[in-house]
């Protein structure tokens, strides 16, 4: 009886092994890898977008707050 239920016992720690294992290389396989850096790379894209469009509305409140003309100023370089 003591023998059967550890071989029961073992079957299930293998066969959940090997589950976990498939999932694994399912991960790790090329096409996931492609797909997981097409994602950071979206989210990279999106993350520096972002910071753009803050920088451009700070640039612009900046402007406003000390009273500078954006035209004015290019006029003035140019000059």
């Amino acid at each position: 009886m003591k023998r059967i239920f550890w071989l029961i016992i073992g079957i299930l720690v293998g066969v959940y092994a090997v589950t976990r294992l498939k999932k694994r290389a399912q991960q790790l396989a090329p096409d996931s890898l492609q797909q997981s850096a097409e994602k950071v790379a979206s989210a990279i894209r999106h993350f520096g977008d972002e910071v753009r469009a803050g920088m451009a509305e700070r640039e612009t409140e900046l402007r406003d707050a000390l009273g500078i003309d954006t035209d004015s100023t290019q006029r003035e370089d140019y000059r």
